[in-house]
């Protein structure tokens, strides 16, 4: 119950890591409020959490409902003591086809829309006696993965955007950190539990530990940082990859095999 009596505001809180991480929050004591724009599946994660989670629908490309949602949920519950910035898009374009609405899209959602979250959330921290904020970013902040440049580059501003509410608010008792989750079972990832596309194989040749990570793994680093445990951990991005930006074998051959496993996960 390490967040008892704390009040937790998570975006893109409908499905995948976000869903995970509201749950998680919800199960340690937190009162939670859940974002997100669709609507069914904001009201199926309120009702798989035993009470303690409300919800709020929000499209984080737009800044007035943005820190529309942060007032409301200071209104609501009195206090702010943790952010996560969860929500996201992705478009699969090569550069030399993306156009001009889905790159403002996804720098929109991705990282303007945390930004406008934690500067209204840092505001009230600050004047409440502290916070903490979680920023979910990717792998793809780190190294380059195509087609994805306009997600590649929202979710590297994003880790400096940590480091920058990180050094300039520390002091007045709010710390940021980031989150740089590898793939991972959701349905904007790898595909939800009930399929398994052909290509998973293959691609789980390129992690050591063989398998995408379960949302619930993601959302236990999220726990971690938003917690008392992480008090002097600030402007950190941790990357929770299974080992993929370890390194890469030099030839096919050398290449361990997936084991043969009936877990969708793997």
């Amino acid at each position: 119950m390490r967040f008892e009596g704390k009040n937790v505001l998570v975006t893109g809180g409908s499905s995948g890591i976000g869903r995970a991480t509201v749950l998680a929050f919800a199960r340690e004591g937190a009162r939670v409020i859940a974002a997100g724009r669709d609507v069914d599946r904001l009201a199926d994660v309120k009702s798989g959490a035993d009470g303690n989670v409300e919800t709020t629908v929000v499209d984080m490309g737009v800044p007035a409902q943005v820190r529309r949602m942060v007032r409301e949920a200071v209104d609501a519950m009195g206090r702010l003591h943790v952010l996560v910035n969860n929500a996201g898009v992705v478009y699969e374009e090569p550069v030399l086809d993306i156009s001009e609405q889905t790159w403002d899209e996804t720098l929109a959602v991705n990282l303007s829309g945390p930004f406008w979250a934690s500067q209204a959330a840092a505001a009230h921290m600050a004047e409440a006696g502290g916070g903490a904020i979680v920023n979910v970013a990717s792998t793809n902040a780190i190294v380059n993965v195509s087609p994805y440049c306009h997600y590649n580059a929202s979710k590297a501003g994003l880790t400096m955007m940590t480091q920058s509410f990180a050094h300039e608010l520390g002091h007045l008792g709010v710390r940021a950190n980031c989150v740089a989750p590898g793939q991972t079972i959701t349905p904007m990832g790898l595909g939800d539990e009930s399929e398994y596309p052909a290509w998973r194989s293959w691609y789980y040749l390129t992690i050591p530990q063989r398998r995408a990570a379960r949302p619930e793994e993601q959302a236990a680093v999220i726990l971690f940082l938003a917690s008392d445990d992480a008090s002097y951990i600030n402007g950190q991005t941790i990357v929770a990859d299974g080992g993929l930006l370890a390194g890469t074998w030099v030839r096919p051959e050398l290449v361990p095999p997936v084991p043969q496993n009936d877990d969708p996960n793997w």
